[in-house]
């Protein structure tokens, strides 16, 4: 990556909306400030600095990324901002700058908000029926993932992604597979999906992915008593089955 100014990456101790912005800046050597609100119960850390607009943007949401002087609020936003500033928009084709566009709104609204939702259901919604928005959830993605799997074997996706530098689509594509499959455990058969598998196992650079992640262990969401949630969607599939 070119030579870069200060950067600072503000998010929760979590993985959520900013892992996959943390792996692509590890990957690409850009040194950042990698600063994480802490989670609690009373979601205090938070709760002190959400109205400060120099920390939170003009919406007091997270993530946001301090890129020199510039100051970038919401997720898609802040993940093309970097395609451009990086360099990557200029390396690919008009096509290509499509695709990793397509690929990263489908990722982000078809896969991530449906987990988070998931996750955070029975806290946020009074009454909702787990068991059933569990098993609709599951077969929702898997009807994503085979589009999704039949679309990037056309794209050649992987083929691609050994020739050129890792991008921000395939951080944020290994990182929902690797997030799916915590969420859904055995229940997920990503190895049904033969491009989707592969790109997990083989995706370059998936050692730094990992790497940080066991660097630096956080959950998925910022919900409290997540490990008991994820469990309990495991025995709710489990009763299912």
């Amino acid at each position: 990556m070119a030579a870069h100014p200060r950067v600072t990456l503000r998010y929760f101790d979590a993985r959520g909306r900013g892992q996959f912005l943390r792996y692509y800046l590890c990957v690409r050597n850009v040194a950042f400030t990698d600063e994480r609100v802490p989670l609690s119960a009373d979601f205090g850390a938070w709760v002190a600095i959400r109205d400060d607009g120099a920390k939170t943007g003009p919406f007091h949401k997270l993530p946001m990324l301090h890129w020199g002087e510039s100051t970038v609020a919401e997720t898609l936003v802040i993940g093309a901002f970097l395609h451009r500033a990086s360099g990557d928009e200029a390396r690919l084709s008009a096509e290509d700058n499509l695709r990793h566009a397509m690929l990263t709104s489908s990722l982000y609204v078809d896969v991530m908000l449906p987990l988070g939702t998931l996750l955070w259901a029975d806290v946020a919604y009074a009454g909702v029926d787990l068991p059933a928005l569990t098993t609709r959830t599951l077969e929702r993605l898997h009807e994503h993932f085979e589009r999704l799997d039949a679309t990037l074997a056309d794209w050649q996706w992987l083929a691609g992604a050994k020739t050129r530098p890792v991008m921000l689509a395939d951080c944020l594509l290994w990182e929902e597979l690797a997030v799916a499959g915590h969420v859904f455990g055995t229940r997920l058969k990503l190895e049904q999906y033969g491009t989707l598998s592969k790109f997990y196992r083989e995706c370059p650079d998936r050692t730094v992915f990992e790497k940080l992640l066991a660097d630096h262990p956080c959950q998925i969401s910022g919900r409290p008593g997540e490990a008991l949630a994820v469990a309990n969607l495991h025995k709710i599939l489990a009763a299912s089955a």
